[in-house]
């Protein structure tokens, strides 16, 4: 086992004691159907450069050694990203990375499909960067504040990466896992990637903390026990009350809070967390209309039927079907 994968697992308990609101990011993420995995880790040599179309995909860039560029449609201007830098574009948004600014770029897929199948694209003698290139995916036809509230890019430098110790590690392991071939290397570097997208959101939340959004509420003492309540008994019989005394606000700041950070008030909330859940046991398990109905909180039949129709323009029994 590698000194990497060893300060993982050390990490990992400190994780679980630390965040506990990862049991509702988590419960979000594995209803999104997360995946991630490396396109390619390769040395590049000048001239280089990369036109990244809009994809569904959230497309990341380590820059393991040397320097690039970086130019957003959004942007005026194009910034330099450093060794140990990375980037990541949650919602696909399109960009170019290059050795140097204004540099004439290939499309990105071409890169990728040069890459997987061999085909070195940018050598040479120059001055050379390594960048290791992949992807998360999940499934953008939901609907969930976690969504609505992912920002058009996360940078993540080397100097920040220093006070995620956690991060850091997930970042090694994959370029260590990306550049040698060593049994199982593909498994691990999936898993590492999904893991990788989790850090950065946490650490970006927890870098704009300040801000009132979904990403904000899992950093919020009383949002994200609200949050993990519901997440964690989706069936039961909650009031905005019962949940702002479990909380400790009263029902007014409660709802005001949650209203801010979530953008939706909590029962509405809930609702619609219930409809995701059905949606989800309905699709990947063989219970019973009735028995989903029953452990997302409804025990009238017809009452499930009807919400779950309003929510989705669709039956239970369709989507079974």
């Amino acid at each position: 086992m590698s000194e990497h994968v060893k300060e993982l697992f050390n990490c990992v308990f400190v994780a679980k004691a630390i965040w506990v609101d990862m049991d509702v990011l988590g419960d979000v993420l594995r209803f999104l159907r997360l995946r991630g995995s490396v396109y390619f880790s390769a040395c590049f040599c000048s001239p280089w450069g990369m036109e990244m179309a809009r994809d569904s995909r959230a497309a990341f860039h380590l820059i393991v050694r040397g320097n690039a560029w970086l130019k957003l449609e959004s942007r005026p201007e194009p910034f330099q990203l450093k060794a140990g830098d990375i980037v990541l574009f949650p919602t696909g948004a399109p960009h170019l990375i290059t050795d140097q600014p204004g540099r004439e770029c290939i499309p990105g897929t071409r890169v990728v499909e040069a890459y997987q199948s061999g085909e070195a694209l940018f050598e040479g003698s120059d001055e050379s960067s390594d960048v290791v290139c992949g992807y998360v995916e999940f499934d953008r036809s939901q609907s969930h504040p976690f969504l609505d509230n992912l920002p058009e890019f996360i940078h993540i430098t080397a100097d920040m990466r220093s006070r995620f110790a956690w991060l850091d590690s997930v970042l090694k392991q994959i370029a260590f896992e990306s550049e040698n071939l060593q049994p199982g290397k593909d498994v691990l570097i999936d898993r590492f990637t999904e893991i990788l997208f989790i850090q950065i959101i946490r650490s970006y939340a927890e870098n704009e903390a300040v801000q009132e959004n979904y990403l904000s509420a899992l950093m919020d003492t009383p949002l994200s026990k609200a949050l993990s309540l519901i997440h964690l008994e989706p069936e039961k019989s909650w009031t905005i009350d019962m949940i702002a005394n479990a909380v400790g606000l009263s029902r007014s700041v409660f709802y005001k809070r949650f209203n801010d950070y979530v953008g939706m008030p909590p029962m509405q909330y809930l609702f619609e967390w219930r409809m995701m859940k059905a949606k989800d046991k309905i699709e990947s398990t063989q219970k019973s209309l009735q028995r989903v109905a029953e452990e997302v909180g409804y025990q009238s039949d017809s009452a499930f039927q009807k919400a779950f129709k309003r929510f989705f323009s669709r039956t239970p029994a369709s989507l079974r079907k």
